[in-house]
């Protein structure tokens, strides 16, 4: 299959996990870049206000899909052959038990952390393989956290070790899987960001981090690679 070089209006892109935050904001930014864009929330029934108000701006490029990372289901029916992705992004993620400690986790509370935050997004990645086209991108919302170099041991263990999984399930898949399939993939850091997640007192907006980031992975379209980026383009140690 040939290497899509249309135009972002005939661009497709999925982002898991656009209920708010940094998934929310990437549709934003994707819809004013002119993608087609599909955007997946848990409950149907509860899609939230901003984002129907997209969707209510932008009928003819957004669709709304209901999809649970926490379920075992597959991802493989929220896409049609005759609808072929140029981008998925996974932003789905949680921070994890209040306490972050490794000693005091439960068993629950760990298998939920490492589902959401590793399991599932790969999951989710090699469901939707073979709907992507050749050239195209595969975006993990990742973080600095999750790198074991930049590690500075400031807390937030748990869900550091969840972001290092992560990266280290995304390296395999990239290299066996998606990269000889014609794939780029990259792990993205998104910045802290002022999120329910990270809170009023972050430096970057989420506006700023879901455009750097679209730009960031509209710039990797048609390369094969696996690259540990922030939501500026620099690269990450990991």
């Amino acid at each position: 299959m040939p290497i899509d070089t249309t135009p972002a209006a005939g661009r497709r892109a999925m982002v898991i996990g656009a209920s708010r935050g940094i998934g929310l904001g990437l549709v934003r930014s994707l819809l004013g870049r002119g993608w087609q864009v599909t955007a997946t929330v848990r409950d149907p029934e509860r899609v939230p206000a901003a984002l129907s108000e997209l969707q209510s701006q932008h009928p003819q490029q957004l669709g709304v899909a209901a999809f649970d990372m926490a379920q075992e289901a597959s991802a493989r029916t929220l896409v049609t052959p005759a609808q072929p992705l140029q981008l998925l992004v996974v932003s789905a993620g949680v921070l994890g038990p209040e306490h972050q400690r490794a000693d005091q986790v439960t068993r629950d509370e760990l298998a939920d952390l490492f589902n959401i935050n590793a399991m599932a997004p790969l999951r989710v990645a090699r469901a939707l393989l073979p709907a992507l086209s050749t050239g195209g991108v595969v975006a993990f919302i990742s973080s600095r956290m999750g790198s074991v170099a930049l590690n500075d041991g400031e807390g937030l263990e748990l869900y550091r070790a969840s972001k290092a999984a992560l990266n280290s399930l995304t390296r395999g898949f990239a290299i066996k899987e998606a990269i000889p399939a014609g794939l780029g993939v990259l792990n993205l850091h998104p910045g802290w960001v002022q999120s329910d997640m990270g809170g009023s007192n972050a430096p970057v907006t989420v506006e700023q981090s879901t455009r750097g980031m679209v730009t960031v992975m509209e710039e990797a379209l048609g390369q094969s690679e696996h690259r540990f980026l922030d939501f500026e383009g620099n690269t990450l140690d990991w």
